[in-house]
């Protein structure tokens, strides 16, 4: 019998999980939501678990409740994944590696295992992180600053300006030849939703110059997160889009 697993990552804020089989994600299987959520898609049927594997950075009595439930339900000891030194080829660059956050260690672990190096990682969400990792396997560190929607609502709550609810403002931004432009807004919500645009796109550029410097050729850019939909379009370089990489993380032993 092949072992059937679910994976469960869980955030400050709700649940995601998905299983997999054979070493394979099953895209199909993915929800999320709050622990109720999960009990109710439980309880709806399907073939129990024979094994979980559990990422969180909620607190630990947030984390408890899922290990609780795994053994209530299934008889199962969640296996919680924590941030190692070295996963699946990659060495991680903290000193002390479980200062890194366990969903980012595990997205790049992911990436590294699915896509080969040198590698880029942007993760766009209520924080972006962008994280590196070289021809040889090393991870080179990274970087977090406030996420697309972040920004807005930093602006929002601190000034008295018409902060747009969206990125794309009143004006429309045109695309060159040369690739996706953000030209100077025209009304003070464009000014707005192009400088958010202009600094999420002008770091990763940055990161991107820099990481191909040291490797003296291209690296291959994967997004992820959950605010990633609104800026592909923006993006000027080759780049994949992979909302799965902290559940292929997840599979790498």
């Amino acid at each position: 019998m092949h072992e059937s697993l679910l994976l469960i990552d869980q955030g400050n804020t709700r649940l995601k999980w998905m299983r997999a089989a054979r070493g394979q994600l099953d895209p199909a299987s993915f929800g999320s939501g709050s622990l109720e959520d999960l009990r109710q898609t439980v309880e709806g049927g399907g073939p129990a678990p024979t094994a979980v594997r559990v990422s969180s950075v909620a607190e630990p009595s947030s984390a408890l409740a899922v290990v609780d439930f795994c053994r209530q339900h299934w008889r199962l000891d969640a296996r919680m994944l924590r941030t190692l030194a070295e996963q699946g080829g990659v060495r991680n660059a903290y000193p002390k590696p479980d200062r890194l956050g366990v969903d980012r260690w595990l997205a790049v672990v992911g990436a590294v295992d699915r896509y080969g190096t040198p590698v880029v990682i942007w993760d766009l969400g209520t924080a972006s992180t962008i994280d590196a990792v070289d021809g040889k396997g090393e991870h080179l560190g990274g970087y977090i600053y406030p996420g697309p929607t972040t920004m807005l609502e930093c602006l929002r709550a601190a000034t008295q300006l018409p902060v747009p609810d969206n990125l794309e403002g009143e004006d429309e931004m045109p695309r060159d030849n040369g690739g996706n432009a953000i030209e100077p807004g025209r009304s003070t919500a464009a000014c707005i939703s192009h400088g958010v645009l202009a600094a999420q796109l002008g770091t990763l550029e940055h990161v991107m110059r820099q990481v191909e410097a040291g490797e003296a050729g291209p690296a291959r850019l994967i997004v992820t997160g959950g605010g990633a939909d609104a800026l592909l379009h923006r993006i000027g370089v080759d780049h994949t889009h992979d909302p799965w990489l902290v559940f292929r993380g997840m599979l790498v032993d």
